[in-house]
């Protein structure tokens, strides 16, 4: 009986080990975006700036003008992205959002974002998307 016992508590055991590691992947989307952004101190300044946007200003030439992030310089390009690697309120919105759109400002630790997404890449197979980036 207390063989089984212990059987049992490994078993559950390596469960425990694994089990989250395979949920979080689980849930994963299969996709990249190719991600710009605007980042400014306050929700007025996002607000004015997608105002600007709306009315037919270039994304690129604003973020180089107004944003607060390092990435101004490559005119707000932060690059692709996937989820799990970027803050939880811009990932949601980013992930959320419809391709060459400009999103509605969202609020992270950091500032207000204006968001765009250039692309959006897909894959058909889980496990190439996963050794890519969490390999």
């Amino acid at each position: 009986m207390r063989l089984i016992l212990k059987i049992f508590c490994l078993v559950l055991f390596l469960l425990c080990l694994v089990f989250p590691f395979a949920y979080r992947h689980s849930s994963l989307d299969k996709k990249e975006l190719r991600v710009s952004h605007i980042l400014v101190n306050t929700l007025a300044e996002a607000e004015k700036i997608k105002k600007q946007l709306d009315e037919g200003k270039s994304f690129e030439d604003m973020a180089e003008k107004y944003s607060k992030c390092v990435s101004k310089q490559q005119k707000g390009n932060l690059g692709n992205i996937v989820r799990k690697k970027t803050v939880k309120d811009f990932e949601n919105a980013a992930f959320n959002m419809e391709l060459k759109k400009v999103s509605e400002p969202v609020k992270t630790e950091f500032g207000w974002h204006l968001i765009k997404i250039y692309d959006i890449k897909y894959y058909s197979d889980k496990d190439s998307f996963l050794e890519r980036y969490f390999g």
